[in-house]
C-alpha cells in the first residue's frame, strides 16, 4: 500500500479549509460525502443466456444499472443509453455494438453472431458515459467462447511460470512488530496455482514453511526485523523451486491487523506501532467506507503502542468495506478491505406442475424468491432456460451477486468469484480473506477526493446525443449564434426533427435524442436576420460536422474465468447426436440455396404500394409543385410556396421559423387574432406548423395545394382557409433511396437504441405447416422481464426441445431495494 503523497496532503488541507463542517466531525468525513455525492458510483451488469455460444448463435441480454452515494438503499441508474461491445480479444478489434435503452434501470438487447466468425474468445463490454470519469476499470466486462466446445481452444499449455507476490496487512512490514503476510501465486495464464514456499534470512536459514490454500492464495504470521534481508523460495506443480524477493520492512510505522474471525457475528480489529510515546495526545482515525459512505468512524489513543476494539458483524450491511487508518491530519497509515455478512443473501425456489418431464413437453414453473429470513421478495428478473448437456456452466462463475458485491468494486479479474458467496464451501469466508489481502485496488482511493475541485467531464446521459460544431466555409469560426433543424431520418414514417443553437464559437450538442436502430440525420445551419430594413439574401451555407465519440480503449483479457481445455472435450452419445443434427440441418439448408451466374436484371416493380397520403382529395389537387434538385438550395418550404401558386400568398417574413410566417389561399381570412392561414397536412396527417417549418427542402417530395372550396370541404372545418398537403420522400411507400440527395450542411449515419426483439418460443401446438426443423436449441426459453408480486411470486412457462436430457434453470436479477438475488435449479428429462 502506498502512504499518502506530500502533494495530496497539501489539497486535503485546501479541501478541508474552504468547507465547512462541524466542530465535532472529522473534516474528511464530510469530504467523503461530498465525493460520493458528486462522483456516485455506477454499477452495471450484464446478464445473458448462457457463458458461451455457438457461431451463428444469438446472445441474449439483460442489463441492470445502479447508483451507489451516500444514501441507505442504491438507486436505479438515471442513465438511458447503454453501450454494449463484442470484441474479439485476439485481434483487438471492435466485432459489434448495440445501444441498449435503460429505463428505471433495466435494459434488455441481443447480438446475432456471424455465420462466418472465427471460434475463440471474446469479451462484452458495457458502460455509460458517466463510468468513463473513473476509467475503464468501471467498466462491466464478461469474457465468452464462441465455436463448439473446444473447438479453436488456443490456451495450452507453454513454459511453465510462476509468479508470486506478498501483500503485508495493512500495507507495510514494521520492524519488531508481528504481520499477517498474504500472498498469491500465478501461472502464465494469470490463474492461480497452489505452491509451497519457505522464508529465508539472509543465511539461508529457515525462518517459516508456508503452503497456499486455495488458487494459490494463503497467508501467514511473520515479525520482521530491520538490516535484514529476506528471500523466499517456492515451487508449483508445474514449475520447481524458484527464488524470490520478499516485502521490504519498514522502521517505523503502524499495522492494522484485521480478524473477521473472532467468533460468527464479530471482528477484531488491532492497531499497534512502534513509534514509542512520543506522540502522546495524538488522535488516531479509523474509518469503515463501503457503497459510498462511511459506515464506521473511530477514535484511538495515538500515545498506547497498541489499540484493539471488536465490532459487530450486524452493525454493517452486507458488502466490502475498507478500513483506513489515518493520523489528525489525514495522513494515511494503514488500510484493509474486509467483506461483511458473505452469506446473508436472498434466494428462490422453484416448483414445476408435473415430476417427470419428456421431450418437448410444455414446462409450468412457479417461482418464489425470498431473503435469509424466509420473507417474499418484490423485484425484477431475468431467467434463462438452457440444455445443460449443451451449454457448460461452471458453477463458481461470475453471477450478478458476486459481481455487485465484489467484482465491481476491486480490479482485475477474479477467478471463481462465486465461491467465495457459495454457502456450500466451509472454507469460503477464509479463502475470501485471503482474497481481499492480495486484490489490492478498490473503487476509492483517497486521490479520488482532488476530483471535488472540478467538474466530472462526463455526465449521466438522458438519451442518445449527438454533438458537433459550426464554421464558417473558410474554417474561421463563426461570429455569432447560428440556428440548427437536425432531421432524423429512420426509414419510416414522419422524420424527427429537432431544433437548436450554437454557442458564440458554433459548438452544438443535442441531448435527449430517442430513436432506434440505424438512422441518417442531417443537419441545416442558418442566421435569423431582420429583414425590415433589408431585401432578403440567401443566407450561404454554413461548413458543419459531427463529433463522432471515440471508443474507450479495450484492456486485454487474461481469460482466467475459462476452464482448462479438457473441460471442454465431451465425447458423450447425445453430444454427438446433437452435432449430428445441427449438421444435418446445414446440409438441408444448403441443398435448397441454388447458386446463380452474374445477370443483369432491369425493370420496374410489378405491383406498387398504394400511396394513400392524397387520398382525401383523390390525388387531384388544384395545384401541385414537384421539388427537384433546382429547389434544394431553399431554406424552407415557404420560400418554395411565395410567389409560385396564383391565389396562394405568404405574409411575414420566410426567414423567420419563430413565429413563421402565414400562408393565404384565397386572400386568407381576418379574426380578432390577426390573419387566419391555410391548414398543413405532412402527408395526409395534420401538423404543426413548427414541424413543416423545420422540414428541410431536399426532404420534400411534393406539395399540393388545396385552393377550391369543393376539394377543401373534404377536411371540414379545417379546409377552410386552404389546405396545403406536404408530402415527403420518407413518407413515399415505394421511395427510392438510390436517388436520394445529401440534405442540409451535414449528414451523419449512426445507430440508435437497439430495438426490442422477442425470443421465440414454439407453440404449444405444433404448426404442420411450418419448415422441418431438428430442435436441438441450447438456449432453450429466455425471460428478460420477470416481476414476482408481493408474495415474492411469479410464474413461467415454456416447451422443452426434442433433446435436453437435464435442464438447467438459471435466474438473476434485483430487489425492489436493488439487492442482487442470483438462483439456479435444474430437472431431468426422460
Amino acid at each position: 500500500m502506498k502512504l499518502l503523497t506530500r502533494p495530496l496532503f497539501i489539497l486535503l488541507c485546501f479541501l478541508i479549509q474552504s468547507s465547512v463542517f462541524a466542530q465535532d466531525q472529522f473534516p474528511i468525513v464530510n469530504l467523503i460525502d461530498q465525493y460520493s455525492e458528486k462522483y456516485p458510483w455506477e454499477k452495471i451488469y450484464l446478464h445473458t443466456d448462457k457463458p458461451h455460444y455457438f457461431l451463428n448463435d444469438t446472445i441474449w441480454i439483460k442489463a441492470y444499472g445502479l447508483i451507489e452515494s451516500n444514501k441507505e438503499l442504491p438507486e436505479a441508474t438515471p442513465t438511458m443509453p447503454l453501450y454494449v461491445d463484442l470484441i474479439d480479444g485476439k485481434l483487438d478489434r471492435l466485432v459489434n455494438q448495440i445501444i441498449i435503452k435503460m429505463e428505471d434501470g433495466t435494459g434488455q438487447g441481443d447480438f446475432v453472431l456471424p455465420r462466418d466468425l472465427v471460434p475463440g474468445a471474446y469479451t462484452i463490454r458495457a458502460y455509460t458515459q458517466w463510468m468513463r470519469n473513473f476509467g475503464t476499470d468501471a467498466f462491466f466486462q464478461k469474457d465468452i467462447w464462441v465455436g463448439d466446445l473446444g473447438d479453436g481452444w488456443e490456451f495450452r499449455s507453454r513454459d511453465p511460470e510462476l509468479n508470486l507476490q506478498f501483500f503485508p496487512e495493512g500495507g507495510n512490514l514494521i520492524n519488531g512488530i508481528k504481520s499477517k503476510v498474504g500472498f498469491k501465486a500465478t501461472n502464465v495464464y494469470g490463474k492461480g496455482t497452489d505452491i509451497i514456499g519457505y522464508v529465508l534470512d539472509a543465511k539461508k536459514d529457515t525462518l517459516l514453511r508456508f503452503e497456499s490454500e486455495y488458487l494459490g492464495m494463503g497467508q501467514f504470521m511473520f515479525t520482521p526485523q530491520n538490516n535484514q534481508n529476506y528471500e523466499v523460495v517456492a515451487k508449483s506443480v508445474d514449475k520447481d523451486w524458484t527464488r524470490f524477493r520478499f516485502s521490504t520492512v519498514q522502521s517505523l510505522g503502524y499495522v492494522l491487523e484485521i480478524n473477521p474471525f473472532i467468533s460468527e457475528d464479530e471482528i477484531e480489529i488491532k492497531i499497534s506501532h512502534n513509534l514509542g510515546k512520543g506522540i502522546s495526545g495524538e488522535k488516531l482515525h479509523l474509518l469503515g467506507l463501503s457503497k459510498g459512505k462511511v459506515v464506521y468512524h473511530g477514535e484511538f489513543d495515538g500515545s498506547l503502542g497498541s489499540n484493539s476494539i471488536v465490532l459487530d458483524k450486524d452493525d454493517f450491511m452486507p458488502g466490502l468495506v475498507t478500513f483506513t487508518l489515518m493520523d489528525e491530519e489525514t495522513t494515511l497509515l494503514a488500510e484493509r478491505l474486509v467483506y461483511m455478512l458473505p452469506f446473508a443473501r436472498g434466494s428462490a425456489n422453484f416448483y414445476t406442475e408435473n415430476n417427470t418431464y419428456k421431450p418437448k413437453d410444455w414446462v409450468k414453473m412457479e417461482i418464489e424468491v425470498m431473503d435469509e429470513f424466509e420473507s417474499p421478495i418484490e423485484g425484477n428478473f431475468s431467467i434463462s432456460v438452457t440444455d445443460a448437456y449443451q451449454v457448460m456452466n461452471l458453477e463458481n462463475s461470475q453471477n450478478i451477486y458476486s459481481y455487485l458485491q465484489l467484482s465491481s468494486e476491486v480490479k482485475g479479474e477474479i477467478e471463481e468469484p462465486y465461491y467465495y458467496f457459495n454457502p456450500e464451501n466451509k472454507n469460503a469466508e477464509k479463502y475470501l480473506d485471503n482474497l481481499l489481502l492480495t486484490q489490492g485496488w478498490r473503487r476509492f482511493s483517497w486521490e479520488h477526493l482532488a476530483r471535488l475541485k472540478k467538474d466530472p467531464e462526463y455526465a449521466f446521459e438522458p438519451g442518445l446525443s449527438i454533438g458537433g460544431k459550426v464554421f464558417r466555409a473558410n474554417d474561421k469560426p463563426i461570429q455569432e449564434p447560428h440556428n440548427l433543424t437536425l432531421m432524423i431520418d429512420h426509414g419510416f414514417g414522419t422524420p424527427f426533427v429537432h431544433e437548436g443553437v450554437t454557442d458564440e464559437v458554433g459548438n452544438f450538442s443535442f441531448i435527449g435524442l430517442d430513436y432506434q436502430d440505424s438512422v441518417s440525420m442531417y443537419l441545416q445551419a442558418f442566421i435569423e436576420r431582420d429583414r425590415k430594413s433589408a431585401p432578403p439574401k440567401e443566407v450561404k451555407n454554413n461548413e458543419v460536422e459531427f463529433w463522432v465519440p471515440e471508443k474507450p480503449i479495450s484492456e486485454k483479457s487474461k481469460y482466467i474465468s475459462f476452464p482448462n481445455e479438457d473441460k471442454f472435450l465431451d465425447f458423450d452419445e447425445y453430444m454427438v447426436t446433437v452435432k449430428e443434427a445441427k449438421n444435418l440441418m446445414e446440409q438441408f439448408v444448403l441443398s435448397r440455396e441454388i447458386e446463380l451466374g452474374e445477370v443483369t436484371v432491369r425493370g420496374r416493380r410489378s405491383s406498387l404500394i398504394p400511396d394513400n397520403r392524397a387520398i382525401q382529395y383523390n390525388d387531384n389537387p388544384d395545384l401541385s409543385l414537384i421539388v427537384t434538385e433546382d429547389f434544394y438550395s431553399f431554406q424552407n418550404i415557404f420560400q418554395l410556396l411565395r410567389g409560385r401558386f396564383p391565389g396562394v400568398n405568404v405574409a411575414g417574413d420566410v426567414f423567420s421559423v419563430n413565429p413563421p410566417p402565414a400562408v393565404l389561399v384565397r386572400g386568407g381570412a381576418i379574426s380578432g387574432s390577426g390573419l387566419t392561414g391555410a391548414t398543413f397536412f405532412l402527408d395526409g396527417n395534420p401538423a404543426m406548423i413548427g414541424l413543416i417549418a423545420n422540414l428541410p427542402v431536399p426532404e420534400i417530395e411534393r406539395i399540393d395545394v388545396l385552393r377550391s372550396l369543393s376539394k377543401a370541404s373534404v377536411y371540414g372545418a379545417d379546409g377552410a382557409g386552404g389546405v396545403i398537403n406536404v408530402l415527403t420522400k420518407s413518407g413515399n411507400p415505394n421511395r427510392d433511396f438510390s436517388d436520394d440527395p445529401t440534405m442540409g450542411n451535414a449528414s451523419l449515419e449512426t445507430k440508435g437504441y437497439a430495438p426490442v426483439r422477442e425470443f421465440y418460443t414454439p407453440s404449444a401446438i405444433p404448426d404442420f405447416n411450418a419448415p422441418i426443423a431438428i430442435d436441438y436449441r441450447s438456449t432453450i426459453f429466455w425471460a428478460p422481464n420477470i416481476n414476482t408480486n408481493e408474495r415474492g411470486k411469479a410464474a413461467i412457462e415454456f416447451p422443452l426441445s426434442e433433446g435436453s436430457p437435464e435442464v438447467r434453470i438459471n435466474l438473476e436479477g434485483l430487489s425492489k431495494t436493488g439487492e442482487p438475488i442470483r438462483a439456479t435449479y435444474q430437472f431431468k428429462v426422460n
